[in-house]
C-alpha cells in the first residue's frame, strides 16, 4: 500500500501507537501515585511560588524537599485545569506516540518494509510499557530519545558539531522536568569518552584531532552547568543523588528493583534486547561506531533497576536503525529478499508536514472534546478512569464528608500507595505517607512497610508517640495495618469497600 503524498509514515505510526495507549492506558496510565501529589505541587507551585518544604505529609511537615520537578508538575497542573485526568492522558499518550513515531521514520528510512519496522515498534512499546504512567519521567523517555539520536547522528557524519549544540537547551529544560537529566549527561560522557577512545585505537570516529576533542569537553562542561539552571541550584544535586545512592529502596519500591525475568512485563524487555544484540553481532568490528553500544549501559541499568528499561528501549531503537545497513543481516536480506529490504531505493519525497498535520489535528480534536465535555470513546471526555480495585475511589465520598476544616485534628495514617491519592482530592488531611521517598528515606519507609505484616501495634504506638495521634485512617483490606484499626479500641469504621477502608476515631 502506498500512503498519497499528503499523510506521511510517521503520521500513520503516530496514530496507530497514539490510540492504542489511549485505549490500553486509559486506567494502567493512571495507576501510580505520583500522578496525585506531582499535580498538587504544579498547583501550589502555581499558586504560592517555589516550594522549599514538605506541604503534604505530618510526619516531615516543614522539613526540606525540593520539588526536583517542578516544571513538569507545573505542566501537569495546567493539563488538569483543562481537562482533568483526561488531559493529563492524551498529554501522555501523545508524547509517547510521538517519540516511537519518529523512531519508527528512522527505521523505515534503512529501506526495511513497513511491516518488519512494524514488528519492531511494537515489540519496543510493549517492553517500555510498564512504566508508561502520567507524571514527569515520560520526558526523560522523550529527552534522552532525542539525544540518543544527536550523538548518534553526530557519530555517523549525519549531524554537524553545530547540531549538537541542541543539546545545551534541552538539558536545560530536562534539568527542571526530571532527575533523569543525569543519565542523559552520563549518555552524552559515556558517548564522547568512547569517540576519543576509538579514535585513539583506529577505529571510526566522529574526533578528527584534539582540537575536536576538547571542543567535546567544552560541550560537556556546558552541559553539566546546566543542571544549576534551576531555581533550586545545587539542591537539585542533593535530591538526585537521595533517590539514586538510597540502595533499601530496591527493596521495597517495584520500580527500583532489579528487573523479574518471572514477571510478564519483563519478557518483552529481555526480547527487545534480543533484538539490539543480534543486530549489533552483525557488525565487524572494524565498522562499529561508539554510539551503537549506548544502550549497553542503559541495558545494565534496566537490570539493575527495572525502571531504566524504556530508556533502554529508546536508545537502542536508535541504535538499530543506524546499525542495520552495516550489517551481514542487511546484506543477506538485500540480496535474498528485495522485497522486503531495499536499501537503494530512497523513500517517496514527501513535505515535513506530511507527518505533522494529521497527528496534530487529531490531538486537536481530542483536546476540543474532553476540554467541552463531550464523551466520545477513546478521544472524548471522561475517557481516563482511577481503577476503583487500585484507588480508593469508593470511598471518596466519606473522605470529603469528613474532611478536616482549617484548626480541625488532620492526621491520616494511610498506606503507602495512598497517600498521593489523598493529598489530590482531599487536601484537608495531612498525610502519614506518600511515595516521595526522598523526604523519608529508604529505612524510615522500609520500617513502615515491615510493620503492616510485624509488630504493627508497637508501630503504630512509636509513631503516635513521635508525630502525635492520628485522628484519621485509611488502610487496605488484607494488611496488617487494617487488621490494627479494625479492632484497636476507639475507632471506628466509616466505610469499607474492597480496596480501602476509612476509619476515624471515636
Amino acid at each position: 500500500m502506498t500512503l498519497p503524498r499528503w499523510v506521511g509514515p510517521g503520521a500513520v505510526a503516530f496514530l496507530a501507537v497514539w490510540v492504542a495507549l489511549l485505549a490500553g492506558g486509559r486506567s494502567g496510565m493512571l495507576r501510580d501515585p505520583g500522578t496525585f501529589w506531582h499535580t498538587s505541587t504544579g498547583e501550589l507551585i502555581l499558586a504560592d511560588g517555589f516550594l522549599r518544604h514538605d506541604p503534604f505529609t505530618f510526619t516531615f511537615a516543614g522539613t526540606k524537599w525540593v520539588p526536583s520537578q517542578w516544571l513538569g508538575e507545573v505542566g501537569m497542573a495546567l493539563a488538569h485545569r483543562a481537562a482533568g485526568f483526561d488531559a493529563q492522558l492524551l498529554g501522555a499518550a501523545t508524547l509517547l506516540a510521538a517519540v516511537f513515531a519518529w523512531l519508527a521514520v528512522r527505521l523505515l528510512r534503512t529501506g526495511l518494509h513497513p511491516a518488519a519496522v512494524g514488528a519492531v515498534v511494537v515489540l519496543a512499546v510493549a517492553a517500555a510499557g510498564s512504566h508508561f504512567h502520567v507524571r514527569p519521567h515520560l520526558f526523560t523517555i522523550a529527552a534522552l530519545a532525542a539525544t540518543a539520536a544527536l550523538l548518534t547522528d553526530f557519530d555517523g557524519g549525519r549531524a554537524s558539531p553545530r547540531r549538537l549544540l541542541w543539546l545545551v537547551p534541552l538539558f536545560a529544560v530536562w534539568a527542571n522536568v526530571h532527575g533523569g537529566w543525569l543519565g542523559g549527561f552520563a549518555t552524552a560522557v559515556i558517548a564522547a569518552a568512547g569517540w576519543v577512545a576509538f579514535r585513539v585505537v583506529g577505529l571510526p570516529s566522529p574526533v578528527g584531532s584534539w582540537r575536536g576533542a576538547v571542543g567535546l569537553g567544552v560541550l560537556l562542561a556546558v552541559l553539566a552547568s546546566t543542571a544549576l539552571a534551576t531555581p533550586y541550584g545545587t539542591d537539585m544535586l542533593w535530591v538526585w543523588g537521595r533517590i539514586m545512592n538510597d540502595g533499601v529502596l530496591k527493596r521495597i519500591i517495584k520500580e527500583h528493583r532489579p528487573l523479574d525475568l518471572a514477571e510478564p512485563y519483563a519478557w518483552p524487555v529481555v526480547g527487545f534486547a534480543a533484538v539490539y544484540v543480534v543486530v549489533l553481532a552483525g557488525v565487524r568490528v572494524r565498522e562499529l561506531r561508539a554510539s551503537w553500544l549506548l544502550p549497553l549501559p542503559w541495558l545494565v541499568l534496566a537490570a539493575d533497576r527495572c525502571r531504566h528499561a524504556p530508556l533502554f528501549v529508546v536508545t537502542a531503537l536508535v541504535a538499530v536503525a543506524a546499525i542495520w545497513p552495516h550489517t551481514r543481516w542487511a546484506a543477506w536480506l538485500a540480496r535474498s529478499r528485495p522485497d522486503f529490504y531495499q536499501p537503494d531505493i530512497p523513500p517517496p519525497a514527501r513535505p515535513w508536514w506530511a507527518n505533522v498535520w494529521l497527528p496534530a489535528a487529531a490531538v486537536l480534536l481530542a483536546l476540543g472534546l474532553k476540554a467541552g465535555g463531550v464523551g466520545v470513546p477513546v478521544v472524548g471526555a471522561g475517557w481516563a478512569r482511577l481503577d476503583p480495585r487500585h484507588w480508593p475511589v469508593e470511598v471518596l465520598d466519606v473522605l470529603k464528608e469528613h474532611e478536616p476544616g482549617p484548626g480541625e485534628p488532620n492526621r491520616m495514617f494511610n498506606g503507602y500507595v495512598a497517600g498521593g491519592f489523598v493529598i489530590h482530592h482531599a487536601p484537608g488531611y495531612k498525610v502519614f505517607v506518600d511515595d516521595r521517598c526522598e523526604v523519608f528515606g529508604g529505612e524510615w519507609l522500609l520500617e513502615f512497610v515491615e510493620a503492616q505484616d510485624a509488630g504493627t501495634a508497637a508501630a503504630v504506638a512509636r509513631w503516635e508517640a513521635a508525630y502525635g495521634p492520628f485522628a484519621f485512617a485509611l488502610t487496605r483490606p488484607g494488611t496488617g495495618f487494617d487488621d490494627y484499626f479494625r479492632s484497636a479500641p476507639g475507632w471506628a469504621c466509616v466505610k469499607r469497600t474492597g480496596t480501602a477502608a476509612f476509619y476515624r476515631r471515636g
